[in-house]
């Protein structure tokens, strides 16, 4: 019960990106920038918490001879907003740009113990005041607020538009040695937390198989800082440069540090506790029982197979609400409601509804299993058990002459 708990909690909240805090107040100042001014991008470490598993990033802008050193941060939301919890649901939920003194982000990140990394950018002064301006055009009320998109708009994303928007020059991006798809990258840094890795894959749709270009996979904050510390600038005519090539270029990032760490204690899933091996000895144990029906002539454990399709058809709900119903991007076309469908509900009726739905449920069930290679949507290896699991206990009824 405490995984399943857990599950439904991770298929509503994982969308959810780094930063679970309050709308800062904030202040109109003068965004005249002295020549010793300096921005910079900030990395967070992924906590343990399901939140903040991705990191987060914000922009710093420090100058010490106009008394400035604020961290701006694209990742806020406003508790108190009406209809909070339906429109996080729906995915209406206006995220905002909020910014923080820079001493009160370090207290806050030194006390909840993740690690921050500084990127001090490469910019002449004009790129600087170009940047500074932007940041604070976009914090009026009227420009704040946006509509978070967990791949392609997000408090990652923005910095690195905002950040483009302000070069006199093109962003140059290299390209990764490694190709990864949009999944593969989340899989990647959440590798010691499988419950939540299960969970993602049953509730994001096939549009997480297909391969970021590098501005893209800047979704990620780690990635994003990666992606930077090799990134560099083409530079126009009269900006301060050197030249290779006969290309004017220039890095985008001057210098790089680690501000301070922490010892990441986060313990991977045991063993025995994983997905996949504990779909697999629920399916182990379902053999014993169709074994057992089998022997007996009669349908034995009712109970427990109508638990199982009462939890697959509130998954399926879950999946096509999201699907359907919200603006998530990343919920679309999701396959797994090729196994995970709403046809578990008549397998709660009786006489032919229930046969002719059973046969339905278990030709979809054997689809699944025998589709995986070719169906255009990476599944979880964990669901092999599971979707045997429920094979053997749909096509008792459906196939079977002799319940009584």
């Amino acid at each position: 019960m405490k995984h399943l708990k857990y599950l439904i909690f991770l298929l509503i909240l994982f969308i959810l990106q780094p930063a679970f805090s309050q709308l800062s107040s904030g202040m109109t100042r003068d965004s005249i920038l002295s020549k010793n001014a300096q921005i910079s991008l900030l990395t967070f470490d992924p906590g343990s918490e399901i939140y903040s598993i991705w990191g987060h990033t914000a922009i710093r802008i420090k100058d010490p001879e106009k008394n400035i050193d604020d961290v701006y941060n694209y990742g806020t939301f406003d508790f108190d907003q009406p209809g909070f919890l339906w429109k996080f649901l729906k995915g209406k939920l206006n995220y905002s740009l909020s910014y923080d003194p820079y001493d009160r982000v370090i207290y806050f990140y030194k006390y909840v113990k993740r690690g921050m990394y500084e990127q001090v950018l490469n910019l002449d002064y004009y790129e600087k005041i170009k940047l500074t301006k932007a940041l604070e055009e976009n914090y009026k009320e009227e420009n704040r607020y946006y509509k978070y998109d967990f791949f392609f708009d997000n408090c990652s994303t923005r910095p690195l538009n905002i950040i483009e928007k302000s070069l006199n020059g093109k962003l140059m991006l290299r390209k990764p040695k490694e190709e990864l798809t949009f999944r593969q990258l989340l899989d990647r840094q959440i590798s010691n937390h499988k419950w939540t890795d299960f969970g993602i894959d049953l509730v994001i749709g096939n549009r997480a198989d297909k391969i970021p270009t590098p501005r893209q996979s800047s979704f990620l904050p780690l990635n994003l800082m990666h992606t930077l510390s090799k990134a560099k600038i083409q530079a126009k005519p009269g900006m301060t440069a050197m030249r290779t090539n006969k290309t004017v270029v220039k890095k985008l990032i001057k210098s790089e540090k680690k501000v301070f760490d922490f010892e990441q204690n986060i313990k991977p899933t045991p063993l025995i506790l994983r997905p996949i091996w504990v779909f697999t000895i629920l399916f182990l144990l379902e053999i014993v029982v169709f074994y057992f029906t089998y022997k007996k002539g009669k349908i034995i454990c009712k109970w427990y197979d109508n638990t199982w399709f009462a939890l697959a058809f509130a998954g399926s709900l879950i999946i096509i609400f999201l699907w359907f119903f919200t603006d998530h991007l990343a919920t679309k076309n999701n396959w797994n409601l090729l196994w995970l469908n709403p046809f578990y509900l008549f397998l709660f009726f009786g006489g032919k509804i229930k046969k002719i739905f059973a046969i339905i449920v278990s030709i979809l069930l054997f689809i699944t299993l025998a589709g995986l290679s070719f169906i255009p949507q990476e599944m979880n290896p964990a669901i092999i058990p599971l979707v045997g699991l429920l094979l053997l206990k749909v096509a008792k009824y459906g196939f079977f002459s002799y319940e009584k």
